[in-house]
Formats: C-alpha cells, structure tokens, sequence
C-alpha cells in the first residue's frame, strides 16, 4: 500500500503505532499509520504522515487492530448475570426473568454488554434477540446499539413447539415475518442489520424455519439459528426427531454458506462433514460450553471439512461475561484438551476468528474485519504498557494467551471516536452503572428470584 499524499484532505489519521491489518497478507507495520475520511480506510501504510488533518490520533505504545467482530451474543442478558448459575432448574430462572425484559431493561440490558464490549475493543456484534414476552423488546436493543455508535447484526428469533417452548413464548410465523418487516424498515442502516432466528429445530415448526431462511435470502442476508447447541439437545432430537439436529436441518434442505449455526456442539460424528459440505456458518461460543459442561466441539475438523467458524462471547446469561479475549485463549485451550495434542491451534488463528473470519461469518467481511482500503474506519487501540502484556516479545501470543483485561484505549467506528482514553463518548457510564443495578433488582424480585440478590448462594452472610 502506498502512503497517504501528504495534501490529501482526510478526516482522521491514526499513527505512531503497531497495526495488525488482518488483511490477506496479514501485513504488519511498525510503525504504521491509517488514514480515515468520510467513515472509511482510504490509506494504510508505514510511516507517520505529515497530513495537517481535521485529527489525528497518535497511538505510539499501542497496538492498533481492526475492530474486533463477535460472532455471537445476547446483549439483553447482561441483566441476568450470574443469576442462574450452578442452578439445576437454571432455564426455569432465566425463562422467569425473561418475562420481565421491558424495552426499558432490555435497553439499559444491552447498552452495560455494548459498553463492555467496547472497553474490549469490539466494535461489532451479533445480537440473537429470542424473548418477546414484551413485543418491543427488540427496539431496545436496537435502539442500545445506535446510541453506543457500534455495529449490530440483531436476530429476531421465534420459538413456536410447545412441546419445547413455553406457551407464553410461542409465537406465530406470520407476525414475526411482520415484525422483521417493520425492524428492516425502522433500523436497516450500515450500523445495524435486521434478520431472523428459528431458535433451535427443536423449538421451530419446519414451515417456521423454511419462512425464515427464505425471508432473509430475499434480502441476500445470513440467517441464524442454534444447532446442536448442547449434548441436552442431541439427546431431545435423537428421541424426538430419530436424528440429530444436524442431519433434520439438512433434510429439510436449509443448510448453507447463509446459514450461521451457534455452538454446533452436540453433534455426531458424520454430522461435521453435513455441517462442512454445506459450508456453514458456525459461531462457537467456548465459554459458555465449558460453564454449560457441554461437548467440545470439533472446529478445527469443521474447518477442514469446508466449514467456517468464528468465536463469540455469548450472552452474560450464559457466560457472565463479554469478554473476546477470554473466549480466544478458552477456544484454542479446549481443543487442545479434547485432542491432548499440545500444538494445535495458534494465537493468529485465535485472532482471525474474531477479526476477518468472524466478519466473513456474519456475512460483512467487505466492510470489516481487517484494516483495509474501502472498509469502514473501525479500529481499536490497546496500549503494549499493560502489565500482562509486557515484555513485548510474541506480542500476538500476549494478546491472546495473557488476556483476560485487555482493555482498549481508543476504539473507532465508522472514523467516530466511541472511546478515548478508556471513557466512552457516546454514553453517560455512570448512568448506566446505576440504572442497571436498580433495573436487576426490580427484575429479581418481580420474578420472585430475591435469592439471587445474596452475594453467595452457599456462604452465611453477616451485616446488616
């Protein structure tokens, strides 16, 4: 690439730093710079140019990426955080709280997951929305979304089995599909994409899925849905279905390179080469298997067999947490384990799979997922001076293997700046910090989980 005409009027240029591109190539520049105008990369190179911008960005000591991409999530749940954990009757609890995700919690919800992610250094992410006990719930999130000036991909899914579903979450196809007409037209923009969810084919007519798929291929969008998700789910489909959750899909004649399946962890064996033939889209959450105690699933296999897997962090209701970092060291650890070969895996694959390929994933890889001419201006910035990341040698290796808190510095979407030195700009956090207390506690305790509100569920708790 070559550098920037040092005349060229561009809105933003970032310098002085070390930029990861995950382009192709992988090219690294050291120092490097990134020049922004109107939302998008229009020169990334060595150097630092002299470019009298509208601002410039000097990111010496820092790492520069582009902003990370998560293949999957719940926003909406970062109220139910730690609420049904170590809990037998754990989906009880969370269906009981679900109940009472208003737009206003699910706003406030997903605006503390946003702000999380973003302090992380993501600055995309897949949101699977499946309760609408509330029918503007989904608005809520949509609407935490815009405010935190981040990127969205929102599912809007449907459960419609009462064998498998709740009968006050069974919905009816025909009203969804209007539904997602209406969130197409009232959010549809390049910050956020509408589309659709069968939850599971356990908790979906065939007929419900079909209408989804076909919906979303009109569109030429990706459509999602949760396969194989959990060894519970093989054995409800070997019993229900005679078949695994893969192999019905396939009969029924939906899987696709559109299709984006979550987890894919109870799966059987001949299934992988299903999931690959049809090069599927797959988002493995592997934090949210290892808490659930779930199958670990093959993703190096899946890979080699045609499909294609990116990491997510999942929802808070699941994993506690949004935390990318955690789930690319978790995702190369598990295989590890599982295959008790000590080599496999690497950081740069780690990484990939929250970059280009969990862009590729969701269908948006034109627009994000690595520093390039033409895509949008989304990147995020990681001082090397944090402690777990020093000494410097390796530094992909420290990025991913000594993660746990790499907290961004600044984080850049569209050429926006959404956090400066560590504070958001889109966003009152302290607002946010005290709104979701009072909004989970109102919430507990309308759903008759006042338990959950102990600091411990085993400890004898002393004060007052």
């Amino acid at each position: 690439m070559e550098n920037i005409d040092p005349l060229t009027n561009v809105d933003l240029i970032v310098y002085g730093g070390i930029v990861i591109t995950m382009d192709k190539e992988r090219n690294i520049y050291d120092p490097g710079f990134i020049a922004i105008n109107e939302g998008k990369i229009v020169s990334v190179g060595m150097g630092s140019p002299t470019n009298p911008s509208t601002r410039r960005v000097d990111a010496t000591g820092m790492v520069v990426l582009p902003g990370l991409v998560n293949s999957h999530d719940h926003l909406d749940q970062a109220i139910y955080r730690s609420c049904s954990d170590e809990r037998p009757e754990s989906r009880k609890r969370l269906l009981a709280m679900a109940k009472g995700l208003t737009y206003d919690r699910a706003k406030i919800s997903s605006s503390l997951s946003l702000l999380e992610l973003a302090h992380f250094g993501v600055t995309t992410t897949q949101e699977n929305h499946w309760t609408h006990y509330h029918s503007d719930s989904t608005d809520g999130v949509c609407d935490a979304i815009t405010e935190s000036g981040m990127r969205g991909m929102v599912s809007r899914g449907i459960s419609d089995v009462e064998l498998y579903t709740p009968k006050e979450f069974v919905e009816n196809i025909d009203e969804v599909l209007k539904d997602l007409d209406r969130l197409e037209k009232k959010y549809d923009s390049e910050f956020i994409t509408i589309t659709g969810e069968p939850t599971t084919v356990l908790r979906c007519k065939p007929d419900t899925i079909m209408a989804i798929k076909e919906w979303a291929n009109r569109r030429d969008k990706i459509w999602h849905i949760h396969l194989a998700q959990t060894s519970d789910e093989l054995a409800d489909a070997l019993k229900t279905l005679n078949m695994g959750s893969v192999d019905w899909a396939d009969q029924l004649g939906v899987l696709g390179p559109d299709t984006l399946a979550v987890h894919c962890s109870g799966l059987l064996e001949h299934e992988v080469d299903i999931l690959g033939s049809r090069r599927v889209k797959i988002a493995h959450c592997p934090v949210t298997q290892m808490r659930g105690g779930n199958r670990v699933p093959p993703i190096w296999s899946l890979e080699e067999k045609g499909a294609l897997v990116a990491i997510g962090t999942d929802g808070s209701g699941t994993n506690n947490g949004q935390n990318p970092w955690e789930a690319m060291k978790m995702a190369i650890y598990m295989q590890r384990i599982q295959t008790q070969d000590r080599y496999l895996g690497s950081a740069e694959k780690a990484l990939e799979m929250v970059t280009i390929k969990a862009a590729a994933v969701l269908g948006i890889d034109h627009n994000v997922g690595s520093v390039e001419n033409g895509k949008y201006g989304d990147l995020a910035l990681f001082s090397t001076n944090q402690l777990h990341l020093l000494p410097g040698a390796m530094f992909v290796n420290n990025l991913v293997y000594s993660s746990g808190c790499n907290f961004a510095s600044t984080v850049i979407v569209g050429g926006e700046i959404i956090l400066d030195n560590g504070l958001s700009t889109r966003v009152d956090e302290a607002e946010i910090r005290s709104k979701i207390v009072e909004s989970q506690r109102e919430l507990l305790r309308n759903a008759e989980l006042e338990d959950a509100l102990r600091i411990s569920h085993n400890w004898p708790i002393n004060g007052i």
